[in-house]
């Protein structure tokens, strides 16, 4: 048995079927054993120990060490069986069905943990006005990571945007977007995510996507299905990058109190910053993490970057320069299949974003530009 891989000790065929189906929800394998006996010397490897009042006995006359990891599965006997969970040194003693939310996020935070052993990162990034270009700089900070060697999740909160699955070239690929995408509450299982979700491999990485309709729906894009997705992606270690609306609304505040880095691309014009100016503004309110800006060329009247951070509010991160060849190369096939995805000002901006959030994750202050 892997050590990665639960054990479920029981005799009771019914509780049986009952775990393996919630452990089938998180996509996680389950091995079985009858009786604490046939443990062997799993009891000590297992990721995961669940067991009954009766295997739990078994296990205490048999001397088996106490070890973390350990839960006791009942049915409505929870008074008689708490000294035998505090004896066999269980971490949870779960009433089923009432707690089986619980099994589930346990076996999912062990699907998780398998596939990467830090915490993943959130991007937000929006327009300051209207027309800013954030939903391409998104898209290519998230294909930047992909092709950088990361596992990648770009998540499209703009209803109105017309589909982020375009953007990067992925529109005609099998997968779900929001509308088809269904979460109540509680853990999504990243594994379960993704497999479900279009995506590409690029390089040694993999971007996916979850992409909203073209028909501007907002089916399925509710503020719990974002904590949800959100919450996967960092447990599974990735780098999730988020194109807000302008608008505020729900979802998009829920990923704003999620956000390591929130971005905002502000054209370099003295209209677009007063605009940016009053979404800085309602970006703050609920910002958790730090809240700067790109500044995106050119600039016909001159505006300096120490111009537009004090018209704006927020350092200035990074300066995207133009790049007539950008939109024609998208329309051609999306970030994705173009050479134009994979270099000039927008990939080396999308690298100034990437940066900033390993300073971040490592305790540093992100650093604001200091275009030459």
């Amino acid at each position: 048995m892997s050590t990665t891989t639960p054990m479920l000790i029981t005799q009771d065929d019914a509780l049986a079927e009952d775990v393996t189906r919630l452990a089938a929800v998180a996509g996680c394998e389950l091995r079985r054993r009858d009786g604490a006996n046939g443990a062997g010397g799993h009891w000590r490897d297992a990721a995961l120990i669940l067991l009954d009042g009766p295997a739990a006995e078994e296990a205490l006359a048999a001397g088996f060490p106490r070890r973390t990891g350990v839960v006791l599965l009942t049915r409505g006997q929870v008074e008689s069986l708490w000294r035998p969970a505090f004896e066999v040194g269980a971490d949870a003693l779960l009433d089923l069905p009432g707690q089986e939310f619980r099994l589930v996020d346990l076996f999912t935070d062990l699907v998780d943990g398998v596939r990467s052993s830090s915490a993943g990162r959130v991007l937000a990034v929006l327009g300051g006005t209207g027309g800013a270009g954030a939903s391409t700089l998104a898209a290519a900070t998230a294909v930047a990571a992909a092709r950088g060697g990361a596992r990648s999740l770009l998540l499209d909160c703009d209803p109105a945007g017309g589909g982020l699955d375009l953007t990067v070239g992925v529109e005609r690929t099998c997968g779900l977007r929001w509308s088809g995408l269904t979460i109540s509450g509680g853990r999504v299982p990243s594994g379960a995510l993704h497999e479900a979700l279009p995506g590409r491999r690029l390089g040694s990485g993999r971007l996916t996507v979850l992409s909203c309709d073209r028909d501007g729906s907002s089916d399925g894009l509710t503020a719990t299905s974002v904590r949800a997705v959100l919450d996967a992606g960092r447990r599974a270690g990735e780098t999730v990058v988020c194109d807000l609306p302008r608008a505020p609304s729900e979802p998009a505040a829920a990923v704003l109190r999620r956000a390591d880095l929130t971005i905002m691309v502000v054209p370099a014009e003295v209209r677009a910053c007063a605009a940016a100016a009053s979404t800085a503004e309602l970006v703050r309110e609920h910002s958790a993490g730090p809240v700067c800006a790109v500044v995106r060329g050119p600039a016909p009247g001159g505006l300096l970057v120490e111009d537009i951070e004090r018209a704006v509010g927020v350092d200035v991160l990074s300066v995207l320069r133009a790049q007539p060849s950008l939109a024609s190369a998208v329309d051609r096939g999306g970030l994705c299949a173009t050479r134009s995805g994979s270099r000039g000002p927008i990939v080396r901006t999308a690298g100034d974003l990437l940066r900033a959030l390993d300073e971040l994750a490592s305790g540093r202050a992100v650093a604001s530009c200091t275009p030459s």
